[in-house]
């Protein structure tokens, strides 16, 4: 394994000592004999520098590495309860990155079965439609429509959906993003104009569309949905400790009068709640 110095420790390690140099050269001029204190001094000083820094260094990796273990035990304690719970009849399909993370899959199951819905809307698809969809048929009613925009990834849901034997439960939809009118801009979102709901939306998963998209990528779920709302409609708001979920979820609750919750997740989610689905006048 190859070793290459850094900007900064290239400076260090060649730029302290010539320094030390220098100004010894200097001090000598000026103070004589005496200025034979400098070097070592320096080099002392520096030497303590350096212990400081690598204990400083340490101690941080020793908290990352911390805060990284319990963060790992969180997810595997939470995937564990969520697969003894839904006791799926195929292994699920890979959870975090850019699939939803463990305990974001445990809160919307909770979500599911605590508050039972007639309608589940995902905005993206995967595992956790997967997830979403045991919990309705362990309900024994709903369904949930997953909107898509990758064809090629669609597809994969739809086969996972198959092999877990839950078609009754989920469909999924390819639906590529379109320019649509939202708040008087032109933003991107699913295309969802052949799309049918059976019936109002009780609950609203937004994992997508991708963030590199277009700055607030998720916020016109809301805006394009919310005609579509129950009498009592939740939506969980994933990766809510980005900058950019945090101020869609803030938009949303002050723009269509709902209330909102931060949930202490690994990558953070925001729980909001709105009333009547009729909407009212959007602030520009």
């Amino acid at each position: 394994m190859s070793f290459k110095l850094t900007t900064k420790q290239k400076a260090l390690v060649f730029g302290v000592p010539v320094g030390v140099l220098l100004v010894s050269m200097v001090a000598y001029g000026v103070w004589g004999n005496a200025a034979l204190l400098v070097p070592p001094v320096g080099i002392g000083a520096f030497l303590a520098y350096l212990i400081v820094e690598t204990r400083h260094y340490n101690l941080g990796l020793f908290v990352r590495q911390t805060t990284e273990s319990r963060d790992h035990y969180r997810q595997v304690e939470a995937i564990l309860g969520l697969t003894w719970a839904i006791d799926p009849s195929v292994p699920l399909p890979p959870s975090r990155g850019w699939a939803a993370s463990p305990d974001l899959l445990r809160e919307v199951y909770r979500n599911v079965l605590e508050e039972p819905p007639t309608l589940v809307v995902e905005a993206s698809s995967g595992t956790s439609t997967l997830v979403i969809a045991y919990a309705l048929h362990r309900l024994g009613k709903g369904h949930v429509i997953a909107l898509e925009h990758d064809a090629s990834y669609a597809e994969r849901t739809r086969n996972h959906v198959i092999r877990h034997g839950l078609e009754g439960w989920a469909t999924v939809v390819h639906a590529p993003l379109v320019m649509q009118q939202v708040d008087g801009k032109q933003m991107q979102w699913y295309d969802i104009r052949g799309v049918e709901f059976p019936a109002p939306i009780d609950l609203l998963v937004v994992d997508g569309p991708p963030d590199t998209v277009q700055p607030m990528a998720r916020y016109p779920a809301v805006p394009l949905l919310r005609s579509r709302f129950g009498q009592s409609t939740r939506v969980i708001l994933d990766d809510g400790s980005r900058e950019d979920e945090r101020r869609t979820a803030e938009r949303w609750a002050e723009h269509f009068h709902g209330t909102k919750e931060f949930l202490q997740l690994e990558k953070g989610a925001w729980l909001l709640r709105f009333g009547s689905g009729r909407s009212p006048e959007v602030k520009p």
